[in-house]
């Protein structure tokens, strides 16, 4: 059993290395926690990212979820963290925390009720914001081209050198 605590912060880890990204995403985390008295981080990653996330904390409790490879895993796979929690966080830039928190709302609404906004300062790694945008809206648009009815024809345009 998990024991009670008052704020739990997912860390959803970003590529196979560590990059400026996690990085950032950690301080968002640091941040929070600080600003509501402490609490648990959750790790969550493949190929390391989990690990490399968690030694920038060390004087943090950290939970590692090793196995995490897409944003759904991570918040499926942080549920049972995330059940002890009276507070909820997401360390992301504020497009890509839209995501997991949609996610959560779809898996468990009783847990969404618990989710408070991160730390974030817009004037850190605004940069990296400007890209959660791009790629947030790059994902919402071939959400719409996949939902277009199969009955309007696509024209293919025919790679060069064939006919």
């Amino acid at each position: 059993m998990v024991p009670r605590v008052s704020m739990v912060v997912l860390v959803p880890g970003y590529g196979g290395r560590l990059r400026a990204v996690e990085r950032w995403r950690m301080a968002i985390a640091l941040r929070t926690l600080a600003s509501h008295g402490g609490g648990t981080l959750v790790a969550s990653g493949h190929r390391g990212e989990a690990e490399r996330l968690a030694l920038l904390a060390p004087q943090h409790r950290v939970v590692i979820e090793p196995t995490a490879q897409t944003t759904w895993d991570n918040v499926e796979r942080s549920i049972p963290y995330f059940e002890e929690a009276d507070q909820l966080a997401i360390a992301s830039d504020w497009f890509h925390a839209r995501r997991p928190s949609r996610y959560l709302r779809q898996l468990r609404p009783d847990l969404s009720t618990r989710l408070v906004p991160a730390e974030r300062q817009w004037w850190r790694g605004w940069w990296i914001q400007a890209g959660g945008a791009v790629y947030e809206a790059l994902l919402a648009a071939r959400r719409l081209v996949e939902d277009v009815p199969f009955a309007v024809e696509v024209q293919r345009w025919p790679l060069v050198g064939q006919a």
